[in-house]
């Protein structure tokens, strides 16, 4: 069984959501709570969207097309950086609770800051795509998903200086942006697909993926 492009890219942009969301909760309990509760979830939030991320990126590597190459390899190439930054947020957090503080919280600083160019260079493939309903939508979302991750990094510089309270602020501050980035990314991934379903079903005559075509009706 073949796994549609099409389907990963949708399967992607949810996993990215849910994914977020596990990551800021995480990082509101810590936030309120100052103290290391919060960062399992942290942990299985970046390991989720990592997930997410590379889904996508297999994705749009079967999708890729002569017509939209350049916009596609930048996306496909954020997609990758973004899966990278997350797992490595992920091993950053998790050297941190394990005791080695200092390691860690650099090794999570360099993850957000992979992340934050991933997600700028999907902003960047998104306005080079033709004018569409979910252009403006894939820029907007990648690029408050770069804007979280870039604030994630500062709040950790912070959390070294030993200015945890402002560094947790800021770290709380990128965390929600980043999910309100990917909320604006599945409804844009969303309308992609359709739009991806539309063209096929212009040029096959038929609805895509499933075809009326050995279908008979008889009116009486």
């Amino acid at each position: 069984m073949t796994i549609r492009g099409e389907d990963l890219l949708i399967s992607g942009a949810w996993l990215l959501g849910i994914g977020s969301l596990i990551d800021t909760i995480g990082q509101t309990q810590q936030t309120f709570t100052h103290s290391d509760l919060g960062k399992d979830l942290i942990i299985k939030g970046n390991g989720i969207e990592a997930l997410g991320n590379t889904l996508q990126a297999i994705g749009r590597t079967r999708l890729l097309k002569p017509e939209r190459e350049l916009s596609q390899l930048y996306t496909i190439f954020g997609n990758w950086l973004e899966a990278a930054g997350n797992t490595t947020n992920s091993v950053g957090v998790s050297i941190d609770i394990n005791g080695a503080e200092d390691e860690g919280i650099i090794i999570d600083t360099l993850g957000s800051g992979v992340q934050g160019l991933g997600a700028a260079f999907e902003a960047i493939g998104a306005s080079l795509e033709e004018v569409s309903s979910y252009r403006t939508l894939a820029i907007t979302g990648n690029s408050f998903i770069s804007l979280g991750s870039f604030l994630g990094a500062i709040g950790n510089i912070y959390v070294i200086n030993e200015k945890n309270v402002i560094g947790e602020q800021i770290l709380l501050v990128g965390s929600w942006i980043q999910f309100i980035g990917s909320l604006i990314l599945i409804n844009a991934i969303t309308l992609e697909v359709e739009n991806m379903e539309q063209t096929k079903k212009n040029v096959n005559g038929d609805s895509y993926p499933y075809s009326y075509k050995n279908y008979s009706f008889t009116y009486t």
